[in-house]
């Protein structure tokens, strides 16, 4: 579930705040590929974890 959870929902979420900041994306990727990647990337480490932040109690 966090794997999807990361693809769906932080994905898009990060495309749009790249897109309202203005930022320019590297090697030509638009900002929702980026900002998938990145939710994806996020969502698989915290399946692995079991938390969604880097520290853990």
């Amino acid at each position: 579930m966090p794997i999807l959870f990361g693809f769906l929902f932080f994905g898009p979420l990060f495309a749009q705040i790249l897109d309202k900041i203005g930022w320019q994306q590297p090697l030509g990727l638009s900002t929702l590929a980026l900002g998938l990647i990145v939710g994806g990337t996020w969502g698989i480490v915290a399946f692995f974890r079991g938390s969604w932040i880097w520290a853990r109690p």
